[in-house]
C-alpha cells in the first residue's frame, strides 16, 4: 500500500510479503531469495514487477522452494522525486517482521538516495 503524499515528495511503499523463494543458480553456483508479495491495487499491478519476479529467472535458475514468513511480513521501498523526470527511481529499503521496531523509513530513504556507492 503505498502511503498518499502530496506531487513531488518522497513516497514509501509498504508491500505485504507472503514467503521468499530460493532460487538456485547452475551458472554461478549460488542461492539467491526472492521476495514473493502482493500488489494492494491493480494500479500497483501496472507500474511495479512485483507480480513478474519469479517469471525474470536468470538462464539456468530454478526455483528450489519457498521460505515461509511470519504474518504480516513487509517490503519497504520508496521513491525520492526528481525534478524534471516524470519516474523516479524506486529502493528497496529494508523489511519489517512481527515485534521489530520499524525504522524511520524516511531518514533511510533519504541516506540511500545520498549514498552513490550503494549497489545497483
Amino acid at each position: 500500500m503505498a502511503e498518499t503524499n502530496e506531487q513531488n515528495k518522497p513516497l514509501i511503499w509498504k508491500e505485504l510479503v507472503l514467503g521468499f523463494a530460493v532460487v538456485e543458480s547452475c551458472l554461478y553456483h549460488s542461492i539467491r531469495t526472492i521476495p514473493i508479495v502482493t500488489a494492494s491495487s491493480g494500479e500497483e499491478v501496472l507500474f511495479t514487477d512485483n507480480l513478474t519476479r519469479l517469471t525474470k529467472l536468470e538462464i539456468d535458475e530454478t526455483v528450489k522452494g519457498v521460505l515461509p514468513v511470519p504474518f504480516p511480513t513487509y517490503e519497504i521501498t520508496g521513491s525520492m522525486p526528481v525534478e524534471g523526470e516524470e519516474f523516479s527511481e524506486v529502493l528497496l529499503l529494508g523489511y519489517e517482521y512481527p515485534g521489530m521496531e520499524a525504522p524511520d523509513w524516511m531518514e533511510i530513504l533519504k541516506r540511500e538516495v545520498e549514498n552513490p556507492r550503494r549497489c545497483v
